[in-house]
């Protein structure tokens, strides 16, 4: 993605570069958010299957205990794939734009927004920082912007330039 025909095929003829990167969390307790549905749901699965034993007063019943078990899969999964798209996306920041790519494969997958839907800039205390700078424009107004970056400070110098 650092490659000058890479850049010439998605920048405008008069647009300019100021900022790329790319989100690389870590495993924090500030990133509950995107680390802790599997161990909530594993915890209260079986909170609830003790429970089930406990007023029932089956003994010998340990699969109740097994089965929630293996429903944390599901969001542990949700986690893991999360994680894969962050690994697979890269962001960038021209003078005009905010970029989102997002790699499939052989092919990458380009959502733009443009400056105008600039709000103030927000950090959120993850780890790395993530900065939210974009107002969507659905409905409800909900932030957007780079998450889990490592250049947060540098970002935050550009998105002044901008505004």
């Amino acid at each position: 993605m650092t490659s000058p025909s890479f850049w010439d095929s998605v920048l405008e003829a008069d647009e300019k570069l100021l900022w790329t990167g790319r989100p690389k969390p870590l495993f924090h307790w500030r990133n509950w958010q995107l680390y802790c549905a599997a161990p909530m749901a594993a915890i209260g699965l079986l909170a609830a299957a003790w429970l089930f034993i406990f007023t029932t007063g089956s003994k010998g019943d340990m699969w109740l205990l097994i089965l929630p078990a293996l429903l944390v899969f599901i969001p542990a999964r949700a986690t893991w794939q999360q994680l894969k798209t962050y690994a697979n996306t890269r962001y960038a920041l021209t003078d005009k734009r905010a970029i989102f790519f997002h790699i499939v494969g052989e092919e990458t997958r380009i959502k733009a927004y443009p400056l105008s839907r600039q709000t103030t800039p927000k950090r959120k205390l993850t780890l790395p920082e993530s900065v939210h700078f974009l107002a969507s424009g659905k409905g409800k107004s909900q932030a957007l912007g780079f998450d889990f970056i490592e250049t947060a400070d540098e970002l935050m110098q550009n998105l002044q330039r901008t505004a």
